[in-house]
C-alpha cells in the first residue's frame, strides 16, 4: 500500500510541473461514488464509499503557485479480515488528509526550474485507513482512496531541459517525510521516508500531440514501531512510454519493478534482507479513444506472483486487472467545465481467498463528477 501512496503524492507534484506556467489556476469540487463487491468467499466482502473531493490550483504570478487538496467522504466496509469471521467497519462521516503546498518557478542553470513544497496535514482519521482493509480490494490493484496518514512533508526539485528541437528532458528528485502513523491498534509507527529521483523525455509534435519516456526510481528508509525499525522497502522501478492524442487515440505501456525488503525477524532485532521479493512485478497498458468532448479509457494489469512459495505467510499470487472508463467533458461558459465520469474494474486476484489456494473475483464500480473552474 505504502509504494502506491509515495508515488501519488509525488505524482500530485509531478503533475504541477508538467503544468508549467499554461494557466492562472484551476479550482475543481466533485462527487464521487465507489462501490464494489466479491464472490467466490463464504463471507461478504464488499463497501462502498461516497466522495466529495475538493483542489485548487492557483498561480500568484509567473513564478508563484499555491496548490491544496482534501477529501470528504462517507463509508461502509465489510469483510473478513482472519478469512473466517465477519466484520463491519461503519467510520463517522469526516475529511481525509489534506495537503497545501507551494510551486515556485525560477531559471537554474539556464533552464526552467521549479521547487515544489507541501504539507500532508492530519486533518483524516488515521484509524479509518487501517480498519477499511478489512474489505479492500488488494492495493496493487486499486488503491486505498482515503487517506489518514497524520503529518508529513514533501519536497521536489524539478529541471527541464530543452534540447533544441521539439522534444526537451526533464530531471527531478524529491523527498517525503512520512512522519507518525499512530492508530489504536499500532500507536507508535513511524513510517519510513523516501526518495524519487525521475528522468523524462517529452517530444512534441503536430497538432497538439506528444510522446513521453518516463523513468523514475524510489528509495526507501526504514519504518519503525516503538524505536525500532522492523521493516526497510527495497528500491522499486518505475519505466513507462505513451503518446498522447488530444483529439483521437492515445495509450501508455509500463512497468513497475519491485527489489526484496528487508525485515525485523523478531521485535529489536536487525533489518536482514527478505529471502524472496515479497511484491510482485507489474505491467499495464491504459488505451484511450476521444470524440470530442467524450473519451473512453481502458486498462489492462498484470501482477506476477511473489517469489514466495504457496503456503508462505508472505505468498502474494499476483492478479488481472481489466477496466473500463468512459467520461464525458461538457464547457459551459468558456471558464468551466463539468465532467462526467462512469468506470467499471474487474479484477482477478489469484489465491487471494481461503488461505492462498482459491481465487478472488472483485467488481469496481465508479460515477462521478467534476466541475472545475478555470481561474
Amino acid at each position: 500500500m505504502r509504494k502506491q501512496f509515495f508515488v501519488k503524492v509525488f505524482g500530485l507534484s509531478a503533475a504541477i510541473l508538467s503544468a508549467g506556467l499554461a494557466q492562472a489556476g484551476n479550482l475543481t469540487i466533485g462527487a464521487e461514488y465507489d462501490g464494489w463487491s466479491a464472490s467466490n468467499s463464504a463471507i461478504p466482502l464488499n463497501g462502498n464509499e461516497f466522495m466529495v473531493p475538493f483542489s485548487t490550483h492557483i498561480k500568484l504570478d509567473d513564478t508563484f503557485g499555491i496548490f491544496g487538496q482534501t477529501d470528504f467522504m462517507v463509508a461502509n466496509y465489510n469483510g473478513t479480515p482472519d478469512g473466517s469471521t465477519a466484520e463491519s467497519y461503519n467510520p463517522s462521516a469526516n475529511l481525509s488528509d489534506s495537503v497545501i503546498g507551494t510551486d515556485i518557478h525560477f531559471n537554474n542553470f539556464g533552464a526552467p526550474a521549479m521547487l515544489n513544497l507541501s504539507l500532508n496535514l492530519p486533518t483524516g482519521d488515521q484509524n479509518w485507513e487501517e480498519n477499511q482493509v478489512i474489505a479492500n480490494i488488494p492495493t496493487e490493484f486499486i488503491d486505498s482512496r482515503y487517506r489518514g496518514r497524520g503529518f508529513g512533508f514533501n519536497g521536489m526539485y524539478g529541471l527541464s531541459i530543452p534540447s533544441g528541437g521539439n522534444d526537451q528532458f526533464g530531471v527531478a528528485v524529491g523527498y517525503l517525510f512520512s512522519g507518525s502513523y499512530n492508530t489504536l491498534e499500532i500507536p507508535d509507527l513511524d513510517l519510513g521516508d523516501s526518495i524519487f529521483v525521475g528522468v523524462n523525455r517529452v517530444e512534441a509534435f503536430s497538432n497538439n500531440k506528444s510522446s513521453a519516456i518516463r523513468l523514475s526510481t524510489l528509495f526507501f528508509l526504514p519504518t519503525s514501531e516503538s524505536g525500532s525499525n522492523i521493516i526497510e522497502e527495497g528500491p522499486n522501478v518505475n519505466a513507462s512510454y505513451s503518446f498522447t492524442d488530444p483529439a483521437g487515440f492515445s495509450y501508455e505501456i509500463g512497468a513497475q519493478f519491485f527489489t526484496p525488503a528487508s525485515r525485523a525477524l523478531s521485535a529489536g532485532n536487525p533489518l536482514t534482507p527478505e529471502a524472496h521479493d515479497s511484491l510482485g512485478q507489474r505491467f499495464y497498458a491504459a488505451p484511450s479513444l476521444a470524440f470530442g468532448n467524450f473519451t473512453v479509457a481502458g486498462l489492462v494489469k498484470y501482477v506476477l506472483p511473489n517469489d514466495y512459495s504457496q503456503g508462505d505467510a508472505l505468498y502474494d499470487g499476483g492478479g488481472l486487472m481489466l477496466g473500463l472508463t468512459p467520461s464525458l467533458t461538457a464547457p459551459l461558459n468558456g471558464v468551466s467545465d463539468l465532467k462526467f465520469t462512469a468506470g467499471y474494474d474487474y479484477v482477478v486476484a489469484h489465491n487471494f481467498a481461503a488461505s492462498h489456494t482459491a481465487d478472488m473475483y472483485f467488481n469496481f464500480w465508479q460515477v462521478g463528477t467534476n466541475y472545475e473552474i478555470k481561474l
